[in-house]
């Protein structure tokens, strides 16, 4: 096994609410071949398939419905867990956890209760929504399937298309997606379970997030049984907020937090593994060094205020939540967009500079990539690339200046 920390550091990876769940074993498991993992380019089926048995993807459905009954809050609390442990794996659940949460709003649409029902046995959802063929401001990304013929012979649809970055979809399912239904030509949506046509590229050539499976996915004229069919979702009642996505948005700050606490952890590894000591330290033993311990210090610090800034975002994604259908949620959903903003603009900025006093701490001894130290920076970076801080920065001073409201995309 590639070197990695010992089992009792682990163990401060997982919050009482993982333990109570059931989940610490496994996260912990995680957590100790992560490095082996990244060295060797294996993605992380088992790893998935285990946090799938034990319900990870349907913790926030009742338990009559085969969940835990778990606040959105404590859903975060666990994938911050997992996202400590490996934040590929945290992040390949991510738009699953979307569509489960957008479900339960919305449980008695036909689309959105087949969701839940496919939450509850268990199964995860990806997404076949929208390609990113868009290049200009302004301009919206095509969907995969744009169109669903009818094959009366079968007596089911067909559709065919790719989707690039398709987060996740190596290990999902079932895919969801909208398109136009040819025999109405009227939009509709879709819940696609995997089976022939349906086909995934390990081609995600990017730095970070190696294994959250974000290739590209391909539909070859797929059949769509008839009855897995639906209307589009009705229009939002009134007073309802257009800021849909901000669940997005903090499930990936949230990831960046969980390297962080990670980050920390691997620093008391990294020291105590520490063999030498520069001659012009002031200790014989590196872990009795002034500087480094007071570095050390610096890593928890930080990575503790990382992770209280995403918690103050968490709580006002949870009052929005709670506001839902009521006359305070245009403000509350509004108020969380802004957490949300201010939160990733500070984290996106600390997390790199918290994964960069790692490698100051162990130095020359650090840098082997069979430590896969700098799997922390490369992850916090790819991860923080969905969606630029660099337009949140300007919106939210523009916002303070003249009250100027977020964009509704997801992208944002």
């Amino acid at each position: 096994m590639l070197h990695s920390a010992s089992a009792g550091e682990f163990s401060r990876l997982v919050s009482p609410r993982s333990r109570s769940l059931g989940l610490a074993g496994t996260i912990e498991r995680i957590a100790r071949l992560a490095v082996e993992r990244e060295v060797e380019h294996r993605h992380p089926h088992d790893e998935i398939a285990e946090l799938k048995r034990l319900g990870f993807g349907c913790l926030r459905l009742p338990a009559e419905e085969g969940g835990a009954g778990i606040s959105l809050s404590e859903l975060f609390e666990v994938a911050r867990d997992i996202a400590a442990a490996d934040s590929n794996i945290a992040h390949a659940f991510r738009n699953h956890l979307w569509q489960v949460e957008a479900a339960l709003r919305r449980r008695e649409h036909p689309f959105h209760a087949g969701i839940l029902s496919l939450a509850g046995q268990k199964k995860t959802i990806g997404l076949s929504f929208t390609d990113s063929d868009a290049t200009a401001a302004g301009a919206l990304p095509s969907k995969v399937l744009s169109r669903l013929e009818w094959d009366e012979a079968n007596q089911v649809y067909r559709g065919s298309g790719r989707k690039v970055y398709a987060t996740g979809n190596l290990y999902n399912d079932a895919f969801v997606g909208s398109a136009i239904e040819n025999r109405r030509n009227s939009t509709v949506q879709y819940i696609l379970e995997r089976g022939e046509g349906v086909s995934d590229e390990d081609d995600w050539d990017g730095f970070g997030q190696r294994l959250t499976g974000s290739g590209t996915a391909g539909f070859s004229s797929v059949a769509i049984a008839a009855d897995r069919v639906y209307p589009p979702d009705p229009a939002p009642h009134e007073g309802a907020a257009p800021w849909r996505f901000t669940f997005h948005q903090v499930y990936l700050t949230n990831c960046i937090a969980g390297v962080a606490r990670r980050i920390a952890v691997d620093g008391v590894d990294v020291l105590r593994r520490r063999g030498r000591n520069f001659y012009h330290g002031e200790a014989p033993d590196p872990l009795d060094e002034p500087v480094l311990q007071s570095q050390l210090g610096r890593i928890r610090a930080y990575a503790a205020s990382i992770e209280a800034t995403i918690d103050r975002a968490i709580a006002a994604l949870q009052a929005a939540w709670d506001s839902h259908g009521t006359p305070a949620e245009h403000d509350a959903v509004l108020a969380a967009t802004l957490s949300a903003c201010e939160a990733k603009v500070v984290i996106d900025d600390l997390a790199p500079q918290v994964a960069s006093w790692l490698i100051d701490l162990g130095s020359g001894s650090a840098v082997s990539s069979r430590r896969g130290l700098d799997r922390h920076w490369r992850n916090i970076k790819v991860i923080a690339s969905h969606n630029p801080r660099l337009y949140k920065e300007r919106f939210l001073g523009q916002n303070l200046l003249d009250g100027r409201l977020p964009p509704t995309g997801a992208y944002f």
